[in-house]
Order: C-alpha cells, then sequence, then structure tokens
C-alpha cells in the first residue's frame, strides 16, 4: 500500500470509529402501564425510593465518565448524568416516567 493510500485508509478507519461513538442509542421505551419489577429488571435496583402521593417514587443516577476526544492521553474528561424517574401507584404500576440526561 502507498504512503498516500495507508493515510486515507488511517482517515477513513478514524472517522468511522469516532462516528459510531457518537451514534445515538435507540429510543427510550414506554413505562407507562408497565410494572415496576419490569423497571428494576432493566435498570438494577434504584438509587433511592421515596414516598409520593399516591404510591412511590423511584429514581435511578447513572454517572458516566468519559475520555474527551476519542481516548487521546491528556484529553479532557467529561462526566454526564443519567437520571430516570418513575412514580409508581399502590399497584406497583408505572404512571409517570422522565429521563433527564445532563
Amino acid at each position: 500500500m502507498t504512503s498516500r493510500r495507508l493515510a486515507a485508509f488511517l482517515v477513513g478507519t478514524f472517522l468511522l470509529v469516532f462516528l459510531a461513538g457518537c451514534a445515538s442509542v435507540g429510543a427510550e421505551p414506554k413505562w407507562e402501564g408497565k410494572k415496576i419489577d419490569e423497571a428494576i429488571a432493566e435498570y438494577g435496583p434504584p438509587t433511592r425510593v421515596s414516598p409520593s402521593g399516591t404510591g412511590k417514587s423511584y429514581v435511578w443516577e447513572k454517572r458516566h465518565e468519559m475520555q474527551g476526544f476519542s481516548g487521546v492521553p491528556g484529553g479532557t474528561r467529561e462526566t454526564r448524568v443519567t437520571i430516570r424517574m418513575m412514580t409508581v401507584d399502590a399497584n406497583g404500576v408505572i404512571t409517570s416516567y422522565t429521563r433527564t440526561d445532563q
């Protein structure tokens, strides 16, 4: 392979890997009407549970720490937080769901 072709290949490979890392995940499932046990099976134990007016509020908080610019040493570190909150009635049925990404 000539040096030009090799350089083009490496740049193309880098861009492909970089863009794949930036791809968004699929849509969030619709949780309203499902049982809280299904959410716990999906996300694990909640970070906190507290009483609400007619049932309970479940909160999952997950921190994602990432190395900046594709893991280049010395790059910046970035922390993102995903917060999922579900309100559940007395029967264990999810009545509302919100997700916040910070």
